[in-house]
């Protein structure tokens, strides 16, 4: 929401957390019921008052204490699904390795079952590649992007920019649009400047006064621990169920469903590429079949070697993957973090966004946090505007029959419970003025090469979060599948949160 023309700050709305009934979820709602239904089924059997209060003190206490830092009751479901989940596929996964190079797709762990990269025929002479995903039925292309230094901007440029991206968004907001969701991922590495260290150190330099080896010694350790290489790309994502379903007149030819998907493919992409490019932004050409491998190995295992080598065969050297490399070779979950090849990875979910309004570059100091590996993926999904009209209604009905329940039980309505309303009441007239509604989930992962980096790395994302205004949460017991989501691969998770 703009305050002013001439300071411009924009706020992002709370999660709703009202709940079904008073505030309460779904599993709360269950565990108290519960509680109470075999209380009453006690007393009914004649069994002593203090056996009948039993297990509603029980329910009581996991709908509403904390234990290691989360809910309660959110225990119950963690519990089963990390427990179904190494029941069913064991903790560490091995990649099957074969005897002689194949051109085969490469073999996926659980976490990104039924993922495999294909080429198809986008523009004349040109392929685009794609991940496919048979169990969901959906295509994921990849555009990397790259903008104008936006923090040293003047104001006015930030706002006009950050509006473009705006409009990039709506467009895909309609009715019965083929595209499932977009995604925007950003991975920060350190930039590499232990190169020049590792050239100061050789041989190979020749003679250099010691003076000079010194200052510039100073300059690249410096440089070193501030220096920031960023790799963003934006993919898009179509699903088959999302394909309006038209007749086909007898002369027509026939069309099959994934031939369809792939033309809706083509089609966003194109849509993607001129509204970037309307946005002010370096959109390159989609990543290729060898494209998308190579980025999903940089991005499966942030943390490994980026020194060129000099030696070896010359698909080496060029920093060429095969098909049947692109994967991981293991992957291990624990509860609080996930072990693939070389790299130690911990995920959180953005559960909570500023409060306060914010400027346009709000979120600068975080991405460029200098010494962590660090990738962070926000998914947009398109809303349509009888969806968000029929959801906005319901939730304030929900809105003001929890307020009128909490007045005739003489409970006061908090300011957070005014807050939501107020979001909602201003939902509402964006979307009457014309502006759809996206759904949105931001996730962040942080990489190590050890176990100690990785609690290090993670203390350091957590307080510059509390510092701007976020409240990461840590997603234990689903480290593989939050890590899997990550990656720009089209994975994003079945519920997307509004804020």
């Amino acid at each position: 929401m703009a305050s002013s023309r001439a300071g411009r700050t924009y706020r992002l709305e709370p999660l709703d957390t009202s709940g079904v009934f008073l505030g309460l979820g779904v599993v709360q709602c269950l565990l108290l019921g519960g509680g109470i239904t075999v209380a009453v089924l006690v007393l009914t059997a004649g069994g002593p008052l203090g056996l009948a209060m039993l297990p509603v003190l029980l329910s009581g206490g996991a709908s509403f204490s904390r234990v290691g830092g989360h809910a309660t009751w959110e225990w119950l479901p963690m519990l089963a699904g990390w427990g179904w989940r190494h029941l069913r596929f064991g903790k560490r996964w091995d990649a099957p390795l074969p005897l002689w190079p194949t051109a085969q797709s490469a073999p996926m762990p659980p976490c990104l079952d039924g993922l495999d990269i294909v080429a198809l025929d986008w523009r004349p002479g040109m392929e685009l590649g794609a991940v496919r995903d048979r169990h969901r039925r959906t295509l994921t292309a990849v555009v990397p992007v790259s903008g104008h230094q936006f923090v040293v901007e003047p104001r006015p440029e930030q706002e006009r920019l950050l509006a473009g991206w705006g409009d990039l968004l709506g467009q895909f907001a309609v009715e019965r649009g083929v595209v499932a969701h977009l995604a925007w991922s950003d991975l920060a590495q350190p930039s590499g400047l232990g190169a020049h260290l590792r050239w100061l150190n050789s041989e190979d330099r020749g003679t250099v006064a010691a003076d000079a080896t010194a200052s510039y010694r100073d300059l690249l350790a410096a440089g070193t621990e501030a220096a920031i290489a960023h790799h963003s790309v934006v993919a898009v994502t179509v699903a088959a169920e999302r394909l309006a379903r038209r007749r086909r007149s007898a002369d027509s030819p026939r069309v099959t469903a994934d031939g369809r998907l792939d033309r809706a493919l083509g089609g966003a992409v194109d849509a993607l590429l001129r509204s970037l490019r309307s946005a002010d932004l370096t959109a390159a050409d989609p990543l290729d079949a060898a494209g998308l491998q190579r980025m999903m190995r940089t991005r499966i295992d942030p943390t490994g070697a980026t020194t060129p080598l000099r030696r070896g065969r010359l698909a080496e050297r060029l920093g060429i993957v095969a098909a049947s490399d692109a994967g991981p070779l293991v992957v291990e979950a624990t509860w609080s973090h996930v072990h693939v090849d070389a790299s130690f990875a911990r995920t959180w979910w953005v559960a909570s966004w500023p409060r306060l309004a914010v400027p346009p570059a709000w979120l600068e100091p975080f991405l460029s946090a200098g010494g962590v590996t660090r990738s962070m993926t926000v998914y947009f999904r398109p809303v349509p505007t009888h969806q968000s009209r029929r959801r906005i209604e319901r939730d304030l009905v929900k809105l003001d029959s929890d307020a009128v329940t909490k007045e005739e039980k003489g409970r006061r309505i908090d300011a957070r419970h005014r807050r939501a309303t107020q979001a909602l009441l201003d939902r509402e007239e964006e979307l009457v003025a014309g502006y759809p509604e996206m759904g949105y989930l931001g996730l962040v992962t942080v990489s190590a090469r050890t176990v100690d980096e990785l609690e290090e790395h993670a203390e350091i994302v957590e307080q510059l979060a509390r510092e701007h205004g976020m409240d990461l949460r840590p997603l234990d017991g689903r480290q593989d599948l939050a890590w899997a989501a990550v990656l720009p691969l089209g994975l994003a998770p079945s519920t997307l949160l509004a804020a």
